[in-house]
């Protein structure tokens, strides 16, 4: 099999050896017209001459999309050769400014003579823009979305179900793992009876308007759960929360650490939102804290509206309330 055959998956690799032989062959140029200057040295080179001014290596990362190491060890290597100066920062003395030096601006001529050769041989190797445009596109992909994430969430396969008896005791230690890691969250002395509710979650379902979901993973693992509730009567909050009338609601919502961003949570709410809007119910309703940042942000995007009425103290801890029109 040739790594051709490997269709998309073979793009890291290809790209590699495109790279490893572009830069080879470049340096092998500059030896062979005995210009001192090696092929990694482009893009910072090159910025360096398109300026008026000195830059910072943070200002050379963003303008390049290098790692800060790899501009700070190409700036070593310019400095060392001669091409750049390397001069202290006036207004921030924890950073330096880089710089051509006068050596460095004697050999710009002689460089973009054959960087314009080096084009007209690229422009027919690769085509008039279509490549190029292919990989600005991949590029700005790349920088608004993580592979590495869609990836995770394909191969996961999460899906949400009723959790099953033999499950609870797990899903009770991961809740309890998750809200003991909040920061500014009561810990376990703080509110030990809370914490006992959460690991023994699953007596909740023994009352028949309480459902314990889960979601589960196409291995089958544990990914995160919730709590939902049928009537607004069994939710066992304080406030006013149980007084809610045509309500349901779920609380509890919890997701492993090593996933979020994944879209778990938001799978449960989803899969909860949906549950609602085929019950009889008119209303959902659910409470955060100010430490679920990212969970408080989700819910308003979902649709979520503050409930100031609903807001309640849970020990010295403020909860604030949240209804959804199903």
């Amino acid at each position: 099999m040739k790594l051709e055959d490997l269709g998309y998956l073979s793009v890291g690799s290809q790209m590699r050896r495109i790279y490893e032989k572009l830069q080879s062959e470049g340096d092998s140029i500059y030896k062979e017209i005995d210009i001192k200057f090696k092929s990694s040295w482009f893009p910072i080179y090159y910025v360096l001459s398109k300026t008026t001014r000195a830059l910072t290596v943070l200002e050379l990362t963003e303008k390049i999309s290098y790692s800060r190491i790899t501009v700070k060890n190409v700036v070593r290597e310019l400095e060392k050769i001669g091409y750049v100066d390397v001069i202290p920062n006036p207004t921030d003395n924890r950073s330096k400014l880089i710089q051509l030096s006068k050596k460095g601006k004697k050999i710009e001529p002689e460089l973009q003579l054959i960087w314009n050769t080096f084009y007209n041989q690229l422009k027919g190797l690769f085509g008039e823009r279509d490549f190029l445009d292919q990989l600005v596109q991949v590029n700005q992909k790349l920088n608004t979305r993580s592979l590495k994430k869609e990836v995770l969430k394909e191969y996961y396969g999460y899906s949400v179900r009723n959790a099953k008896e033999s499950e609870f005791g797990r899903i009770g230690e991961l809740l309890v793992e998750v809200y003991s890691s909040l920061n500014g969250f009561p810990s376990k002395l703080e509110q030990p009876k809370y914490y006992e509710m959460l690991r023994t979650v699953g007596n909740l379902t023994k009352n028949t308007n309480v459902e314990l979901l889960v979601a589960v993973s196409k291995q089958g693992t544990i990914g995160g759960a919730v709590v939902y509730f049928n009537d607004m009567k069994d939710y066992g909050s304080g406030g006013k929360a149980t007084q809610e009338q045509n309500a349901c609601g779920f609380r509890l919502l919890g997701v492993d650490a090593k996933l979020r961003g994944l879209g778990v949570g938001k799978l449960l709410t989803a899969y909860c939102m949906e549950k609602g809007k085929k019950s009889n119910s008119k209303t959902m309703v659910i409470h955060t804290t100010k430490t679920m940042k990212t969970a408080w942000k989700m819910y308003e995007r979902l649709g979520f509206e503050r409930a100031g009425d609903l807001d309640f103290m849970q020990g010295n801890l403020p909860v604030f309330g949240f209804r959804l029109k199903l």
